[in-house]
């Protein structure tokens, strides 16, 4: 089990900082079909399809890896004198809208140089450029770098997610080392992104988890994705996926559901259960609801993923203006925690099929007799 410091804590048994993407645990079969296509365009042309909406620079959490005015000059300086440029990496959707995965940098620089947003500097092998956009190159070198020629490697459909991540994986893996969650915010840009941000930065989020999930490293949004993607499992709103013991493959499969399907009802839908059930569980059970009671020797343990599912799941049911007895309430549930840490399923494997299976039976026991006993 992973532990993190009070500081910095977030979920027991998942420390996203140390993720380590592993092979996929069922075999490719003869019949997978991974389909990657070698494709050559120019500076100009690939410009002109990003400035259509048809190919997406890059996710949020690269913004703070930004390359300064030396790099973004040597890479202009480099196509000047004609030194040939590293393969791009990019991912195709059904769509047909791409994703640069790796070589952000280098088309932003590009991209950054022709709108005329710098000047060129420290360049050792062409200092008369030094100084100047590209407005004030002469027309020939204008030319030379629009009509550059880039080589990319595409991931197309229908390759498994699974070795999407994979590829994801392996290419980043020189730079900075991406966690699972990280991966999905960039593979799956859209509708779901925005939304789990927006809950993952709302004051109920906050709130309820007394603002002991960190946003770094995106551990915030994990934690929020998974409820979201289990309430439309259970809810039965999320039609064609099915959860059998894989959790990435789940919570892709609910991230292109949202992004391809869902419309501002079920989308206001989730915020509105969301917020609900966080608000509920604050001020029921204040900032401690998602731990488990300490051990010995223990001074405060983690935010726990499954409890913190499960509680939300059963508070975004409850109107709380109809229990006479908050108190009580907070009772129950503590009892009810205390029983459930003790049998073990909140802890350990806890994305099995079975585990998850008894997680979500216990939450609709808890919605039916809280109902049942106090709101009527």
């Amino acid at each position: 089990m992973h532990k993190m410091d009070e500081d910095n804590d977030i979920i027991e048994l998942e420390d996203q900082d140390e993720l380590e993407l592993t092979s996929h645990p069922h075999q490719m079969g003869t019949d997978t079909e991974v389909r990657i296509a070698k494709e050559q365009s120019s500076v100009f042309e690939l410009l002109r399809r990003e400035g259509r909406g048809q190919l997406v620079l890059a996710p949020d959490f690269q913004r703070k890896i930004v390359w300064d005015r030396k790099h973004q000059s040597e890479l202009i300086e480099s196509i000047l004198m004609g030194i040939p440029i590293p393969l791009i990496y990019l991912f195709e959707d059904e769509n047909g809208v791409r994703q640069i995965i790796d070589g952000k940098q280098r088309i932003s620089a590009l991209k950054r140089y022709i709108n005329n947003e710098y000047s060129l500097t420290d360049l050792s092998m062409l200092p008369d450029l030094r100084g100047k956009k590209f407005v004030e190159i002469p027309p020939l070198l204008q030319a030379k770098i629009e009509d550059c020629q880039l080589h990319s490697y595409v991931i197309q459909p229908p390759t498994p997610e699974y070795v999407k991540f994979n590829i994801f994986e392996r290419v980043n893996r020189g730079g900075i080392n991406l966690n699972k969650q990280e991966m999905r915010h960039a593979l799956y840009q859209g509708k779901a992104t925005l939304l789990i941000q927006f809950l993952a930065e709302h004051r109920s989020f906050k709130r309820a988890t007394g603002d002991g999930v960190k946003s770094d490293r995106m551990r915030d949004r994990y934690l929020i994705l998974r409820f979201v993607a289990f309430y439309l499992l259970m809810s039965g709103q999320l039609p064609g996926v099915v959860f059998r013991s894989d959790i990435d493959a789940f919570l892709a499969s609910a991230m292109k559901f949202i992004n391809s399907k869902a419309d501002e009802e079920l989308l206001n839908k989730i915020k509105i259960v969301c917020i609900t059930g966080m608000i509920n569980i604050y001020s029921t059970l204040g900032t401690e609801a998602f731990r488990f009671a300490s051990k010995s020797g223990v001074k405060r343990r983690p935010i726990n993923m499954g409890l913190f599912e499960v509680l939300v799941m059963i508070f975004s049911q409850i109107e709380l203006n109809r229990l006479p007895d908050h108190f009580y309430l907070k009772q129950l549930i503590e009892e009810y925690k205390k029983n459930l840490d003790e049998l073990g399923v909140f802890s350990g494997a806890i994305d099995t099929t079975e585990y998850v299976k008894i997680r979500f039976e216990f939450a609709r026991e808890m919605i039916t007799r809280i109902k049942n006993d106090y709101e009527d």
